[in-house]
């Protein structure tokens, strides 16, 4: 049986433990121990603080505060290896607690130098005395008479020597003694573990804190660029949820499966996939499947030597070849012939394939994603897609909701279309009429966001003023809805628009007891919705009074 790894905090707590037990036993002996006791003592309050601090800089003063206090030397310091393994000042201190800033403190290095190469502590009670020292001109110069100086090692078997703790005395008669280089050696290997937890802790944080930015860099990214592909917007919470997975996947390298109507913008989440990868520098090609006929669709797909049929005057390379390093989106992958799923199963598992007539073996480094408007599990069972292939494929899937669905999302793209078109057409218009918003909201867009463009594009061309109708889009305003004989005032319909929404906003917020998160669930629309919402008509929740 393996033998039992132990945690740092464990190591710690059992040091405690022990240093307890010492000083209770040393607490009972003669007046002699006394001292001993206090110092335990001492220690173990050490090591209790050491315990409750976990920021480094926080630490190491706490270490050598405690160091001064116990060895009651006049000069102290702690020294670590920084990244290129330099020995480096992390706290200086003397007998009135003066603080050293930079790296101009006078200190021997001899002493330092001796302690790090031998990995062994360091006792002087008379430097004068001691001919390891005494030939020193660092030593002789700061006119030091007794010093020690411990290493701090790093893990517990490597025994790796990470920096050292060192005090010194001018005076002799106040030298060191063995208790000194005992305590000093205990609260060493105390602060080591310590140390390197802070450390430790440091790193994670520092992780976190890249994480952090690295994804806000992402998000900040992904909005510009769903900025300028107007068709991606949205802010129900179905296009939340796609915006979401598109930043987390982004970064990854495992096949994704888009579904989605027809319409509904698949290519531009596997185009933001794309650009929001490591793969953003390399190609994004795109193939539809369902628009090249089997027989050329295998040739685009994996190339072909020159010979290998009719036609094949030349050698030509497939697009897995040309999007080596990048991303290829095979779209409407439901429509796949058999005979090319296997090949195509082949590519995901071994980055491999053959032109058609060659035996050449070729590498190619690709990422696939894949979008679909069939019910790829429905084939599955028919036998009509291959079941390994859709496992394969299907790894990470973006379900992109319908413009039906979308709720006041219609509105929102379609005034980005407007203003493209209105722009492209060199059209001053505005807006669209009543008539016309309820008509959009009202038509149940079969074609998605692609019927949508096309409709406010028509529009555009068609208005010759400054709003646009619902006779405009060739779309029928449902019953009820304004026209332009009747309608009352704008004044009018939207005050009694904002009444509805003021209404509506109280009620669910009363209902959801102030949940933001469930009251933009049951109203159907953006948490950033209800926010805005409440800061403009002045609605909040306050709880019953008891």
């Amino acid at each position: 049986m393996p033998p039992k790894v132990q945690l740092p905090e464990d190591i710690l707590a059992e040091a405690e433990n022990d240093l307890r037990h010492m000083a209770g036993l040393l607490e009972h002996q003669p007046a002699a121990l006394a001292q001993d006791a206090g110092s335990l003592n001492l220690l173990l309050e050490v090591s209790q603080r050491l315990n409750r601090v976990t920021n480094i800089d926080q630490l190491l003063d706490v270490i050598m505060d405690s160091v001064m206090q116990l060895t009651r030397a006049e000069r102290g310091f702690l020294m670590l290896h920084d990244a290129e393994g330099v020995l480096r000042f992390r706290v200086i201190r003397n007998a009135t607690n003066q603080v050293w800033e930079g790296e101009d403190y006078q200190v021997s290095h001899t002493i330092t130098e001796q302690v790090v190469s031998s990995a062994q502590p360091l006792w002087v009670r008379d430097t004068g005395q001691d001919p390891r020292l005494s030939q020193s001109a660092s030593v002789a110069d700061l006119r030091i008479r007794s010093c020690l100086c411990v290493p701090l090692f790093a893990g517990q078997a490597a025994r790796t020597v990470t920096g050292v703790i060192y005090v010194d005395s001018q005076q002799v008669q106040q030298g060191f003694e063995p208790r000194d280089l005992d305590l000093l050696t205990a609260i060493a290997g105390q602060a080591a573990i310590a140390i390197e937890n802070a450390q430790l802790i440091a790193g994670i944080k520092a992780l976190e804190e890249e994480k952090r930015r690295a994804l806000e860099q992402e998000n900040l990214s992904l909005q510009k660029m769903l900025e300028a592909k107007g068709e991606l917007l949205g802010q129900c919470p179905g296009m939340e949820q796609v915006f979401s997975m598109i930043r987390r996947v982004a970064g990854s390298e495992v096949s994704v499966l888009v579904l989605g109507e027809s319409g509904t913008g698949k290519s531009l989440v596997a185009r933001a996939i794309h650009d929001l990868s490591l793969r953003k520098d390399k190609p994004f090609i795109v193939i539809d499947c369902g628009a090249i006929p089997e027989n050329l669709l295998e040739s685009e797909l994996f190339g072909y030597e020159k010979g290998a049929f009719t036609g094949a005057y030349g050698r030509k390379l497939g697009k897995f070849e040309l999007a080596d390093g990048g991303t290829v989106f095979l779209d409407e992958i439901g429509e796949l012939p058999p005979a090319l799923q296997l090949k195509l199963l082949r590519v995901l598992q071994e980055g491999q394939l053959e032109h058609i007539g060659g035996r050449e073996t070729i590498k190619v480094d690709v990422r696939v994603v894949t979008a679909t408007n069939r019910d790829l599990a429905r084939d599955v069972e028919s036998g009509r897609f291959r079941k390994d292939l859709f496992y394969r494929l299907n790894v990470i899937t973006i379900l992109l909701p319908s413009l039906r669905d979308r709720g006041d999302d219609i509105l929102m793209l379609a005034s980005v279309f407007l203003e493209r078109f209105a722009a492209k057409h060199k059209k001053r218009i505005a807006a669209f009429g009543s008539d016309a918003k309820a008509a959009l909201l009202a038509h149940g867009w079969p074609g998605n966001v692609r019927e949508l463009e096309h409709k406010v594009e028509r529009a555009v061309i068609m208005c010759d003023g400054a709003r646009i109708d619902a006779g405009h889009l060739e779309l029928a305003a449902p019953p009820g809805a304004a026209d332009k004989t009747c309608a009352p005032s704008p004044g009018r319909l939207k005050d009694a628009k904002s009444e509805i929404e003021r209404t509506l906003l109280a009620q669910a917020l009363s209902a959801c007891q102030g949940d933001i998160t469930a009251t933009a669930r049951q109203l159907g629309i953006a948490r950033q919705q209800i926010y805005r919402m409440m800061k403009k008509y002045k609605v909040g929740y306050e709880p019953p009074k008891k």
